[in-house]
Formats: C-alpha cells, structure tokens, sequence
C-alpha cells in the first residue's frame, strides 16, 4: 500500500509539474534521487543556475528506478541519477540522446557502534555481507527500487545470498528515512556518503565501511531525453543545465560541495568531456 501511495503522490507531482512547465517557457522538469536533494546538493545547484540562465527547475526526487522510469515515459525534460546499468540500458535504446557521467561517490556501510557483525574497516563486499547475513544482526533496506538499493541487490548476490527472514527489513522510502529505521533498530544499511554524513547527527550509527575499491563506486550522470521520441519536452533549456555541471559554475559547485558542510569534500568530480 506504501508504494502504491508513493506512485500515485509521484504521478500527481508530476501532472502538475508537467503543466507548469508548459506554461512556462523557462521551466524544466528533472527526475533525480532522493539521496542528490537529501545531501543538500541540489539547494547549492539549483538556485545558481537560475540566477545564472534564468530557468528554473523542478525537481521529482524518487528512487533512480522510478527517476528513469518518469524519463521513459516523457514525464521530465532531465535525469539526474545514479543507476549505470539502467542508463545505459536507455541510451542503447534510444531513449536517451546524452549521458554525462558528472562524479563518483562511494557507497558506505553504517551500522550501530558495537558492530555485532565484525565488519569495521573491511573492504571486500563480499565479506562484509556474508558477516552481516551470518551474524542475524538486522539490516535496514532502502527496498524502493533506487539506484542505492539496486546495488545492494548486486551486493548480496556477489556475495552469494538472497536476503529474508526477521533480520532483513525493507522500508520502501528514501535513504534519510531508511538511516533513521536503521538507526532506532540498530541495524546496519548500505548508504551514499554525502546522505549519511548530512544525516549522522540525527542516527545512532557510526561508518563502519568505508573504502576505495571500485565495487563500491557511486557513479552519478546527467541524461537528455530523445527529441524525436518526445518533442514536447523542453531539449534546449535541459541541455543549458547539463553544459552548467560539466563546463560552467555548476561543476565547481561539484567540486567543492561538502567542504563547508561536512570538512571535505564528498565527491571526485570527473573533468569535462572535450
């Protein structure tokens, strides 16, 4: 019932957003993830680039599966989102025209302090999720279909389980609400590390995992949608925000944002594609 509460609030956010956008010929719509407006990022992005071009935007923040569905179905002008596969999967299709990839992050484990699990300071995945399955402490899933919770599906599968019982909960909403579950069952989650740092104050969890092998890279990119597959969505004002975060001011926002907020910055920023 949650989810389908969820769609409906999302369909009808959406409606309304795509009226406003034709009403406007400075208005876009963009799909992104809840973790980019939990983390604080698009309230340093957004209002520089209006005061930059004038466009205003309006952003859907859902899991990156249901960001990418919106795209598929004609319903934003933009994606901002972290699901490689399942952009590329589009851009094959030819659905999407561009993918940008802007920065990486890196996927982090959060757990309660006294660590039943043992995993402090591990890298390998494949360990720290056989240790977490095995020891019955409770995991807190995202279970939304995001790009966070996608990759926790690839985790435990690489490390070899289908995760259910007691132990396992999927709370079917974003990451700040997953970490706040998380934390009152002091229980582990798989996180974004600009989330949890905006959110450690307010959860009893600590970072347990947190390392710099490529298995555990978040990589986030900017899409356009196909103008043959959907002339009416706004191209040209879409694209003006994509040329800010990879050549303009939006990319140095990029690469400094978290210094102020969290004492160093959050993601490694890819230079600009030629």
């Amino acid at each position: 019932m949650f989810r389908r509460s969820t769609v409906l609030l999302v369909l009808a956010s959406m409606a309304l957003a795509s009226s406003a956008c034709r009403r406007s010929e400075q208005r876009i719509v963009m799909a992104t993830t809840t973790s980019v407006r939990d983390c604080g990022l698009l309230d340093e992005l957004l209002p520089a680039f209006e005061k930059q071009t004038g466009i205003k935007v309006a952003p859907v923040a859902v899991g990156s599966g249901e960001a990418l569905r919106l795209g598929r179905d004609g319903n934003a002008d933009l994606l901002f989102t972290h699901d490689p596969d399942g952009e590329r999967a589009m851009l094959e299709e030819g659905i999407l025209v561009r993918r940008e990839e802007l920065m990486r992050g890196r996927f982090v484990v959060v757990g309660p302090p006294a660590d039943p699990a043992g995993i402090r300071g591990l890298e390998d995945p494949a360990e720290v999720f056989q240790r977490i399955a095995q020891s019955g402490a409770p995991f807190v899933s995202r279970g939304d279909d995001s790009g966070t919770h996608r990759k926790e599906q690839k985790l435990w599968k690489a490390a070899g389980f289908e995760p259910s019982g007691p132990w396992y909960l999927e709370v079917g909403a974003g990451m700040v609400h997953t970490l706040r579950v998380a934390g009152e069952r002091q229980g582990y989650c798989l996180a974004d590390t600009a989330t949890f740092l905006q959110a450690r104050p307010t959860v009893q969890l600590e970072l347990l995992v947190d390392s710099g092998r490529p298995e555990w890279t978040n990589l986030y990119a900017v899409s356009l949608l196909s103008p043959k597959l959907f002339p009416e969505l706004r191209h040209e004002l879409a694209a003006k925000f994509v040329e800010f975060v990879t050549h303009g001011p939006g990319h140095e926002i990029l690469v400094r944002f978290g210094e102020a907020k969290f004492g160093r910055p959050v993601f490694d920023v890819l230079p600009p594609a030629p």
